[in-house]
């Protein structure tokens, strides 16, 4: 006859050791898991590979080079500007100084006939032939410095490049725009138009307006 006693000790034996039974994660998902951490971790070794690979390349001398030749260039390109500028400044101020002491023996010529006209006991004539010498040494040192008259005469056709019309005349004996006075003489500088000369200027008569003319004359 069997024992009760064991039967009952097998019965407990049995559900303690089914109750032991672990549970465990699913082999795939930590599978899973290992491989992308294996893979971050081996990203993140190849990233700090590339970094420290690319402190320890070193400069290429033949770009070292062309880079110092190229500031060289430039100071010294920066450098002669300067220069060329600070001469053409030199070179305008001592123009300048010429000219003007040119000048200064114009206007003691001119002091000279002024003090004459002073002092009195001469004649208008002596005082008038001083005064043309002094405006004709002008003229001379202008010319020296590349200045010459325009050349324009009365009855000229009248040219907007080189005429500044200040006065304008309708004239019925006129067919195109002409220079009937010349007001104030024009100049060049070497080739440069310097001043227009300013002049009067006849303008002829449109034929609308004259045949707007004979029919009121025959109106009245």
């Amino acid at each position: 006859m069997a024992d009760p006693r064991r039967s009952m000790m097998k019965r407990r034996n049995g559900t303690s050791s089914r109750r032991r039974i672990p549970v465990s994660e699913p082999q795939n998902e930590k599978n899973s898991i290992q491989e992308v951490e294996e893979a971050e971790n081996k990203a993140e070794e190849e990233e700090a590979e590339s970094h420290e690979s690319s402190r320890k390349v070193e400069p290429d001398p033949v770009r070292l080079q062309l880079q110092e030749k190229l500031l060289r260039l430039q100071a010294e390109f920066d450098n002669y500007r300067k220069r060329q500028a600070r001469d053409f400044r030199r070179l305008c101020d001592q123009g300048k100084k010429e000219l003007i002491e040119e000048l200064i023996a114009v206007l003691d010529n001119y002091h000279r006939a002024e003090q004459l006209v002073k002092e009195g006991g001469h004649s208008v004539e002596e005082i008038a032939d001083g005064l043309m010498k002094t405006s004709e040494q002008l003229v001379s040192i202008l010319k020296q410095e590349g200045l010459s008259e325009l050349d324009v005469n009365k009855d000229d056709p009248f040219d907007p490049h080189i005429h500044e019309a200040m006065i304008a005349e309708n004239r019925e004996d006129l067919d195109q725009d002409t220079v009937l006075e010349i007001l104030q003489k024009g100049y060049l500088l070497g080739q440069d138009l310097l001043r227009p000369a300013r002049v009067k200027v006849g303008r002829p008569v449109s034929p609308s307006r004259n045949v707007e003319l004979s029919e009121e004359e025959g109106g009245e």
